[in-house]
């Protein structure tokens, strides 16, 4: 049997899974650690399954895997034109409300970094949903516009807002936190032409963290 909260769509070619912080989306160098991707194809008895989009270690939530070795070319076509949104909490209350960030990335080794030239162009919608001034922190989403590694996290602590948790990139919680990135939404079009809507809640760290005057914000639709 299926788990719905962890398979959130499937059909004939390809699927879309809630992968949890600290797991590898895909296989390491460590043929013993355990990885997403090898999890679901061995628990559900898939023939084969791809990776089609990468999550960071400490990011949970949407990911897209290839069920159809014949489909690789529809499916990461179909990914071109899909509309990724993320949600996440970052230190200090923000001047803007909404804000269009633009860069230009280079890859690193554990990195990446904002250059003035030689980088790939990166662009991401941000916005506000809730502001924390007692904890000095706010509760955002992202919407990719192009999908480079680390791009919410780059983009955000570029703008002095570094998510919480997020120590590579700057981040001044306390030891042991998590990082608070999810990727919530996916709106795509299947193979058959058909639109879809994803959405897979955060985790209840998100809720218990992210306290103000008493409410959680249940309101919020990221939360369902």
């Amino acid at each position: 049997m299926v788990d719905s909260s962890e398979i959130l769509y499937e059909d004939a070619w390809m699927l879309l899974a809630n992968k949890p912080a600290g797991i590898p989306i895909h296989e390491t160098k460590d043929p013993n650690r355990k990885d997403f991707t090898r999890h679901l194809q061995l628990k559900y008895n898939f023939p084969t399954l791809r990776t089609v989009n990468r999550l960071d270690l400490s990011t949970s939530g949407i990911v897209v895997m290839g069920k159809d070795p014949t489909k690789n070319a529809e499916i990461d076509s179909l990914m071109l034109d899909a509309e990724k949104k993320y949600i996440f909490i970052a230190e200090g209350v923000p001047e803007w409300k909404d804000k269009t960030f633009s860069c230009f990335i280079k890859d690193g080794n554990k990195k990446v970094t904002v250059v003035r030239s030689g980088g790939k162009k990166a662009i991401t919608v941000l916005k506000v949903l809730e502001v924390d001034v007692r904890n000095n922190r706010f509760l955002g989403e992202a919407t990719l516009i192009t999908g480079r590694r680390h791009q919410i996290r780059i983009s955000l602590a570029t703008l002095g807002h570094p998510i919480y948790g997020d120590v590579n990139y700057g981040s001044k919680c306390p030891p042991n936190i998590a990082m608070y990135l999810h990727s919530y939404q996916f709106k795509f079009r299947t193979l058959l032409g058909q639109s879809v809507t994803i959405t897979c809640a955060p985790p209840e760290s998100f809720q218990t963290i992210f306290l103000v005057a008493g409410s959680l914000f249940s309101n919020l639709s990221v939360w369902h």
